[in-house]
């Protein structure tokens, strides 16, 4: 059966452990999240060969994806707390690491892509004064992700 995949279907959760914590404190990404985008960031090759009368020919060699992320700013949910605490808004370096756990659908079953990640372009305040805050912020892969894919049910 095919399955018409909505963007509300998509899980995001972030690792809210400080670094250095030897166990992962997982908190979703969804309150106050109103839209999703995922850019790839590839690094495509492009060659022309003799052969091909001059035409090319390409490869992806290499990317570095990125979940961008917006909404309105919710105060006390766990995941914007951690994202705008001011340490790690303000902060460089380690301050800005974590990990992300997307989960989507595909025909083979649930896939779960998980990576290190750096946050930035943290953005917080924003927005008429009636108004909720507008936010967005982006989850840049650090590496290459680790990728599962569960049984179709």
């Amino acid at each position: 059966m095919n399955k018409f995949l909505t963007m509300y279907g998509v899980s995001a959760e972030i690792d809210t452990a400080e670094n250095g914590a030897t166990t992962e404190n997982w908190a979703v990404l969804g309150e106050g999240i109103e839209n999703l985008a995922e850019a790839l960031n590839e690094v495509v090759y492009s060659g022309f060969y003799l052969h091909n009368g001059g035409y090319g020919n390409s490869e992806v060699t290499g990317m570095q994806p990125v979940v961008t992320m917006s909404g309105k700013r919710i105060v006390g949910d766990a995941a914007q707390d951690y994202l705008f605490n001011p340490d790690r808004k303000y902060g460089l370096g380690e301050k800005r690491k974590s990990k992300l756990k997307l989960t989507t659908a595909s025909a083979e079953g649930d896939v779960v892509i998980t990576c290190p990640v750096t946050i930035a372009n943290i953005q917080e305040l924003s927005g008429n004064t009636q108004d909720g805050s507008a936010i967005s912020f982006e989850l840049r892969f650090n590496g290459k992700p680790e990728i599962t894919t569960g049984s179709k049910e």
